[in-house]
């Protein structure tokens, strides 16, 4: 293989040549990679940080005041966390009335969120909290001062089967899988062995594009809603062909196994059955056990909003498909920017050599797509014999990161190989400096993932289905600076001192350099313990200064999604925070409205349900009201 060497100092950049691998697709681009060691002086300090906590005492709750609100020492209890993950059976649609502050006048369009909002289906609790039946919400602003709130779950083919038979059909991600009582495999105490059918319960996020509101789910592909009734659309959809079936079925492991019995180009056809033999296409036993195929490949269940001069807003979104070639397993990726008339007008695939692991989210700077690979191991035979699900079969390892720094002119994707690992699960933001791409990104750092590949079933992503946080890793937010042209990788953690994810930056500023993420965050006095989020934070990540709302002891936080102001394209403080509380002493959910320019004033206004939501993973908000006539 040619090679061009690159004097740089005392380094040497090794440039790939230009013919692909004998693994990558023939479409796929062959990478350039430049062999990074990593700047080890930024992996270790973490950055003294000033938290100012101050609430308005009719809105909210001081450090103080929340240590005395109950509980042991104003520690959380489990119990109450717990309560937050209990199952909301109801679909609602009303006028909020009971509303403490007051509602912006400027506050006009519609957030939409996501989560598990079923736990159990019959006598059977899911195994996982992130198995749960996806509850879309929406919260409509008018233009007259009012808030409707509706709610809706998802209404997937694998739902409506389910709630048809008042039992657990399907096997899940995280672990969740049927009773079976029959047959030969259950005779063997391997009810669910080779059955490697994923159901898709469309609960992890929404994004509204062009009118179209859609149910995300990485493991699968989207479910359309109506906006404006929360009415599931017959899918699942595959925008417009972007996700079609040209390469084979959206469970990797069902590709997988298609592929190795021969049919790798799974054209429209499902998994295999319970005896291993894959289901060719027009073949209906499978769906007469309610499992339907699975067409396509999967689709990210983080979308970002990108911006640019001279361009209108595009929604960028990738789409992933493992695939196994002569040189090993491969993950495909293909990433697609769509205009508001859900056009494609750019995007590159490119391929992740010898893993099944897909990345759960990636980011957006203004010349480059950025993807960090995780070493990690797959114990495929517990996931075939059905004994463990697919999350819990992913081990991490110690094993060198990988950066994919993917042009979105098209150009030749940069690998940087060998760099210290970390495993980052959120991103807030990428922007360019000179030669250098700067990652802002929520996650586990060095030190936590060499103790995690020292845990072969660590548990990491079981323990927090009861409300116990306290084994969950602490995660961190953190910034990578990349230079393009040497390689070099320096990484600063930006604030550690307490446990925090979920990171958000102003839309506007997205792609460009900022000043402020906005977070959700465990108690200060718990900082290093995995504590649940219970304050919305804003991180000022220039000087460590924070300011954080602390809603109260027996309260727990979502995710804060930014409500631009009519000033954000030039301000980056000027707009509303929206985020989810939900609240154990009365068993009910509120929205919390924050002022971007100042956390420490608490909440503008606090919207309470009438009941409770579960809590819940992502949102969307649109300028558009979706709401009924007031």
């Amino acid at each position: 293989m040619q090679h061009i060497v690159l004097a740089t100092g005392s380094r040497r950049c090794y440039l790939r040549g230009s013919k692909p691998h004998m693994a990558c697709s023939l479409r796929t681009p062959t990478p350039l990679r430049l062999p990074s060691p990593f700047d080890r002086h930024g992996s270790k300090g973490r950055r003294s940080l000033r938290v100012t906590a101050v609430a308005a005492p009719e809105l909210g709750t001081t450090v103080a005041g929340a240590e005395a609100a109950g509980g042991d020492s104003g520690k959380y209890q489990s119990s109450d966390f717990a309560a937050a993950f209990t199952s909301q059976p109801k679909e609602y649609e009303y006028w909020i009335t009971e509303i403490e502050g007051q509602v912006p006048e400027s506050l006009r369009g519609t957030l939409f969120r996501n989560g598990p909002g079923r736990f159990e289906r019959g006598d059977q609790k899911y195994a996982h909290v992130l198995d749960g039946d996806g509850y879309v919400t929406s919260f409509s602003f008018s233009q007259e001062g009012k808030v409707h709130f509706r709610s809706a779950y998802v209404r997937t083919s694998d739902l409506e089967k389910e709630a048809a038979a008042d039992a657990v059909l399907y096997r899940s991600a995280f672990g969740t899988a049927p009773n079976k009582r029959s047959g030969i495999l259950s005779a063997l105490g391997l009810p669910n062995a080779f059955d490697t059918y994923l159901k898709n319960p469309a609960n992890t996020n929404v994004v509204l594009w062009g009118d179209k509101l859609f149910a995300l789910y990485e493991a699968g592909q989207p479910w359309q809603m109506d906006p404006y009734t929360l009415k599931t659309h017959p899918g699942p959809d595959n925008l417009g062909d972007f996700l079609a079936a040209d390469s084979a079925p959206t469970n990797p492991l069902a590709s997988l196994w298609a592929q190795a019995a021969g049919n790798g180009k799974a054209d429209g056809q499902g998994p295999p059955t319970a005896l291993g033999k894959p289901m060719g296409k027009g073949r209906s036993d499978r769906q007469s056990k309610g499992k339907p195929a699975q067409p396509g490949k999967a689709c990210t269940a983080h979308p970002h909003v990108v911006h640019g001069e001279g361009m209108s807003d595009r929604l960028a979104v990738y789409s992933s498909n493992v695939q196994a070639k002569l040189g090993g397993l491969e993950v495909v990726i293909d990433v697609g920017e769509f205009d508001e008339q859900w056009q494609r007008v750019a995007g590159q695939q490119f391929s992740m050599q010898n893993t099944l692991f897909v990345p759960h989210d990636f980011a957006v700077s203004e010349s480059y797509y950025i993807f960090f690979y995780s070493d990690t191991t797959f114990e495929l035979v517990q996931f075939l014999l059905g004994r463990q699900g697919l999350a819990q079969c992913l081990n991490m390892t110690d094993g060198p990161m990988k950066i994919y720094l993917v042009p979105r002119n098209g150009d030749k994707p940069i690998v940087i190989d060998n760099v210290e690992p970390c495993f980052l699960i959120h991103f807030a933001n990428a922007y360019e400096e000179g030669d250098e791409v700067v990652v802002q990104a929520i996650g586990w750092g060095p030190e936590i993932v060499r103790d995690l590949a020292a845990m072969q079933g660590s548990g990491v992503f079981g323990t927090f289905s009861k409300g116990d946080y306290n084994k969950v890793p602490v995660t961190s937010l953190w910034s990578h600076r990349i230079n393009v042209k040497t390689g070099k990788v320096k990484r600063e953690c930006l604030f550690g001192d307490q446990r925090n994810d979920h990171p958000r930056v102003n839309p506007s500023f997205y792609s460009k350099p900022t000043r402020y993420v906005y977070v959700n965050a465990c108690m200060p006095e718990d900082g290093n313990v995995a504590n649940p989020p219970q304050a919305f934070t804003r991180v000022d990540v220039q000087t460590g200064e924070t300011q954080a709302w602390f809603p109260g002891i027996r309260c727990f936080c979502e995710e804060l999604v930014f409500v631009p102001g009519p000033k954000a394209a030039t301000q980056e403080t000027d707009g509303f925070l929206l985020g989810m509380v939900y609240d154990a002493a009365r068993h009910k959910s509120f929205l919390a409205v924050l002022d971007a320019a100042d956390f420490n004033k608490g909440p503008l206004a606090k919207l309470w349900l009438k009941h409770h939501v579960p809590h819940g993973l992502h949102g969307f908000f649109s300028p558009t009201y979706y709401g009924p006539s007031s």
